[in-house]
């Protein structure tokens, strides 16, 4: 209820709605930089203003991340060739310039992305300029395409200083073959994997086990998805969050899904897309807390695909 009652709250002011107490921060494996271990991923309000909410909106969305002590954001890079920059740097700018309290990502090798060292480049570049950010904090090549190229341009990068952590993205796939093969062979920093109750399989559960044992990072997207992005919600809708994962103090089916992913001992963090100020609440009230034991993470994966 404080949480729908909060899409209503001025500019500032969702913070009230925050638990008590310090939000989880994990250790990016082998450093000292602890990640809060909730954040943003790119909704469509930091790709361009809404006619209804417009840079407010946007704003909000932010900081009210800010406010609940986020500050990991996977920011936008799915450009098309001749649109505009995403409008995610210019709503740092416009707060203030606070690009540098941030832990921001990017992306090369993008879907409409030519193959070839020359495209990597010019995704890097045209990143670092719309966010304002150089050196960026970590930098990913996007679902491992075109790796013979894209992937020695990060390694560039970490070895110039302007990308502090570097590594892959690899989602939308039931083949995690090549990945695990690059992850031993190259022990990148961090993998951004798609990963939730709905995409937890043999192969998946493989992925983490080699980020646990050669200790490289974990983050999580596509924490809601089941088949598509987002369709837990219509999977549980009337359905009451089980009293066994109350009494560790997950209220809402968002903090059920993110708890349980966060949950994996080798996950980092998380990251998680919405347009809405009181969805950006109760995704970070999964910052907070306790997480699951194992036995809890079955019982409650058990009870949710028994739902399908």
């Amino acid at each position: 209820a404080a949480a729908a009652a909060a899409s209503s709250l001025p500019l500032g002011a969702l913070a009230q709605h925050a638990p008590m107490g310090d939000i989880v921060k994990r250790y990016i494996p082998g450093t000292h930089e602890a990640l809060p271990v909730v954040g943003l991923g790119a909704p469509d309000v930091f790709f361009r203003y809404r006619e209804e909410g417009g840079k407010e909106l946007s704003q909000q969305i932010l900081k009210t991340m800010i406010d609940m002590g986020g500050r990991l954001c996977d920011t936008p890079a799915r450009f098309e060739p001749d649109e505009p920059d995403p409008v995610f740097g210019e709503i740092m700018d416009d707060m203030g310039g606070i690009q540098d309290e941030l832990f921001l990502t990017t992306k090369i090798s993008l879907p409409n992305s030519a193959p070839g060292r020359a495209a990597g480049i010019a995704d890097a570049e045209r990143a670092f300029n719309y966010l304002g950010k150089d050196p960026i904090d970590m930098m990913f090549v996007h679902n491992m395409n075109d790796m013979a190229n894209k992937y020695p341009i990060v390694q560039e990068y970490k070895a110039e200083g302007r990308a502090r952590f570097i590594g892959v993205s690899r989602t939308r796939t039931t083949d995690f073959t090549a990945l695990r093969e690059f992850m031993v062979k190259e022990r990148p920093d961090v993998v951004l994997l798609g990963y939730s109750i709905y995409q937890q399989g043999p192969a998946e559960q493989d992925v983490m086990a080699v980020a646990q044992d050669l200790g490289i990072a974990m983050i999580a997207v596509e924490a809601f998805k089941a088949g598509e992005d987002g369709a837990l919600f219509s999977k549980v809708a009337g359905v009451e969050v089980p009293e066994f994962a109350r009494e560790i103090g997950i209220e809402t089916w968002a903090q059920y899904s993110l708890k349980w992913i966060l949950g994996d001992p080798a996950m980092t963090a998380v990251v998680t897309e919405t347009s809405r100020p009181h969805h950006v609440v109760d995704n970070m009230t999964a910052a907070f807390g306790e997480y699951p034991d194992q036995a809890t993470r079955r019982k409650m994966s058990d009870f949710l695909l028994a739902l399908s």
